[in-house]
């Protein structure tokens, strides 16, 4: 009886975890530019989607992209997420940095239509295009041997994730302590300030967008492969709540001013909405997303600052 219980906490748990990375990333990339250009972005998901397009080009040796090992095809990936943040920030955010923070939101939310409709010319809507796992022909298990009932199957692509992970926590520790991150951070906290001191505002600006463009594309490119079939906007949610909401409500859980309370928010999300796919009753329509919303208000009326963040 015991056992049985530990394994139906444990499987929503784990898969909760699992989600919970990837909303949490999104969430990062949100705050970041939160934190440098008091926007929400709402083009972040989408620099995940242009990442997995172009990763999955490279993957298949689609159209003009030359076929090349997954790991260097992922890379490119997320190579493309970061220039398309750098793009977005020289050919729309910097034209319009003296504009009201209104103003830049909806430029933020055209940039990510724009993507999205980019996507679907490019790549068309009636074909499937599909992201092949990492190893699929591998898996382990928890709780259980694979293939039974409680057991929760994992292969390489959850491997990766955490690989992923761990990187890019350990570049995130290293950055933030070099020379450029403490401008980033010094920018964050007060741009008058930093140009006091003789920060480049302009230079940092361009390397906050890019490094938000660079975790979403490790989002995207991660959680790829287990949506499978990536529809054009598929980071953003086109018909269904993507990737983006969750961020969202991650990123005001933790705080919009805390990188690792966003991240950690992220984690909170996906396991209540792993939970709550798993317990709430299916006559209930949308049981993850009223679930969230409630906790979400509940937050917000008691510490509108989020779990973490603090007054700026």
């Amino acid at each position: 009886m015991l056992a049985s219980l530990g394994t139906s906490v444990g499987i929503p748990l784990v898969a909760g975890v699992r989600d919970g990375c990837v909303y949490g990333l999104v969430a990062c990339g949100l705050v970041l530019i939160y934190k440098s250009n008091r926007i929400f972005n709402f083009a972040q998901a989408e620099f995940g989607s242009v990442a997995a397009f172009i990763a999955l080009a490279f993957i298949k040796g689609l159209g003009p992209f030359p076929k090349v090992p997954y790991a260097l095809a992922l890379l490119f990936g997320i190579a493309a997420g970061a220039v398309t943040g750098l793009v977005t920030e020289r050919l729309v955010i910097r034209p319009l940095f003296n504009a009201s923070r209104a103003v830049l939101l909806v430029a933020t939310a055209g940039v990510a239509l724009l993507l999205i409709s980019l996507e679907a010319v490019i790549l068309g809507t009636e074909n499937l295009h599909v992201f092949p796992p990492v190893g699929a022909s591998h898996h382990f298990a928890l709780f259980g041997k694979p293939g039974s009932p409680h057991a929760f199957t994992f292969g390489f692509t959850d491997i990766d994730l955490l690989i992923g992970l761990v990187v890019i926590a350990a570049l995130g520790i290293w950055f933030f302590r070099s020379r450029w991150g403490k401008s980033v951070l010094a920018v964050s906290q007060d741009v008058s300030a930093a140009r006091t001191v003789g920060i480049n505002v302009g230079r940092v600006s361009s390397l906050t967008w890019v490094i938000a463009g660079l975790v979403g594309g490790v989002a995207g490119v991660l959680y790829a492969p287990y949506k499978g079939a990536i529809p054009p906007g598929f980071m953003t949610g086109i018909g269904e709540i993507g990737p983006l909401v969750f961020g969202f409500i991650a990123a005001v859980l933790g705080g919009m001013t805390s990188l690792p309370g966003a991240f950690a928010g992220g984690i909170v999300v996906g396991i209540i909405g792993d939970f709550a796919q798993k317990y709430v009753p299916t006559s209930v329509p949308g049981a993850e997303q009223v679930v969230l919303a409630s906790i979400l208000l509940i937050v917000l009326v008691a510490r509108p600052t989020g779990l973490l963040g603090r007054e700026v």
